[in-house]
């Protein structure tokens, strides 16, 4: 069985630890995009957790989330504990449309 993992702040790393969730608390961005290249690249990480604010910092630096060729890990963005951004459904909007081929429009 492959393995769940979080990077990201201490103290969603602390909360998730307590369900059983394997952390890797980081205190910058190049601590950060160091260990998700290094996780990315380990066969048997399954699922990687990232706070949505630290999803939009590295994806500002271009870190692929996914090793290529493959559909692991399996990407979590968890809203951090200041809230929503909304940039992560943004991204997802973008990537249906996309896969449709028309711009979609969001209810509200």
């Amino acid at each position: 069985m492959g393995r769940m993992v979080f990077v990201g702040d201490k103290y969603l790393a602390t909360l998730l630890e307590l369900i059983g969730v394997e952390t890797y608390p980081v205190f910058s961005i190049i601590d950060a995009e160091k260990r998700v290249r290094e996780l990315v690249a380990d066969e048997s990480v399954d699922v990687l957790i990232v706070p949505e604010d630290l999803y939009v910092e590295l994806g500002s630096r271009h870190v692929k989330f996914k090793k290529e060729g493959t559909n692991r890990p399996v990407l979590v963005v968890m809203p951090p504990l200041t809230g929503s951004t909304g940039k992560r459904v943004e991204d997802l909007y973008n990537l249906v449309s996309q896969a449709v081929g028309v711009k979609l429009q969001l209810g509200r």
